[in-house]
């Protein structure tokens, strides 16, 4: 046991360091960002944290960490959900929409036609399920280096790529909440049974009512370290529910966080800002556990890798082409 808060207690630590001003100063100079941002150091040391010789994740303790799990999901859905301003829409030139739509459908729509051809060459029982969820992580855009496309195709530009960027996560949200309502548990155990379409309304509901709570709640904060701590309780009690019902922490939370972010408070972007700056650890400690429940002898993933890559790029391609062709003119070219 001591082992196991010896090496959870470092883990925290050096994930509380990675998120420190002072560190990302050094990871933009030393070009690192990429790198350090994907978590990836987090995930091979959470699959080390597995090994028998160390002991730290264990199967029990990973077990009890599951709710982790399920609240490191609520507060990315609550990042992206947040990101999402109805007001900033009016702000974009027309046409933006053709953009958001071909470089958020053509990725989803060929990443996930390229995965169930691969799914279905690798094994018999393939499953639309898993050929739908690998196509919606395709629809997102990378983080966007804006300084650098400000260099070279103006200010303006850049400015409209970075808010297509962010359109972007609504088309992975919308597919995970789709595949949650039509792809259920079979456990004769879940909370609830209800027809497919229903758990849509449901999402919907259960999203639209934690927004509102958590939107009461900040409200009555009378600071921002109290309007954090309460964002934080809310979190935990969304993605709670949400699990409990098996609907994903991730879909349940951004549609509050979209609700939360549209509704008039004077201090949403501070609070906002206190979101982003949070995001980091936590999501670090969520790639911790995700590396326990890795197993990366499985070489079917391993397969998949470069079909998702190949196809992610070249769809992602095919799109900028589509919404240079279709988007407003003050678009870069395709290949920028």
């Amino acid at each position: 046991m001591l082992r196991v808060v010896l090496g959870l207690a470092c883990a925290l630590v050096l994930a509380v360091l990675a998120a420190h001003p002072a560190l990302r100063r050094v990871e933009r100079r030393l070009g690192l960002t990429v790198l350090l941002s994907t978590g990836v150091p987090f995930l091979a040391l959470g699959v080390v944290f597995r090994l028998p010789a160390v002991g730290v994740l264990t199967d029990d303790v990973v077990a009890d960490l599951r709710p982790a799990l399920e609240f490191g999901l609520g507060w990315l859905g609550f990042v992206v959900g947040m990101q999402f301003d109805v007001r900033e829409l009016d702000t974009l030139p027309e046409k933006s929409g053709a953009v958001v739509l071909a470089e958020s459908a053509i990725p989803l729509a060929l990443a996930a036609g390229a995965r169930a051809l691969a799914l279905f060459g690798l094994e018999s029982e393939w499953s639309l399920r898993d050929a739908l969820v690998l196509g919606a992580c395709a629809a997102p855009a990378s983080p966007l280096a804006a300084v650098a496309l400000a260099r070279s195709s103006g200010s303006h530009a850049a400015s409209i790529v970075a808010r297509v960027t962010v359109l972007n996560d609504v088309a992975g949200v919308a597919v995970l909440g789709l595949v949650c309502a039509f792809f259920r548990p079979t456990d004769e155990l879940s909370a609830w049974k209800l027809p497919h379409v229903a758990w849509l309304f449901v999402t919907l509901g259960l999203g639209g009512v934690l927004g509102i709570l958590t939107y009461v709640l900040v409200r009555s904060a009378k600071g921002l370290a109290e309007e954090v701590a309460y964002l934080l309780g809310a979190v935990a009690l969304s993605a709670g529910m949400a699990g409990y019902l098996a609907i994903s922490p991730l879909v349940a939370c951004a549609i509050a966080g979209a609700l939360l972010t549209n509704l008039p408070h004077e201090r949403m972007h501070e609070l906002r800002a206190s979101i982003l700056q949070l995001e980091r650890p936590l999501y670090l400690i969520f790639l911790l556990v995700a590396g326990a429940l890795w197993d990366p002898t499985a070489w079917q993933g391993w397969v998949l890798v470069p079909v998702f890559v190949l196809s992610r790029v070249g769809a992602k391609l095919l799109g900028a082409a589509v919404a240079v062709r279709t988007g407003p003119p003050e678009l870069p070219d395709a290949t920028t």
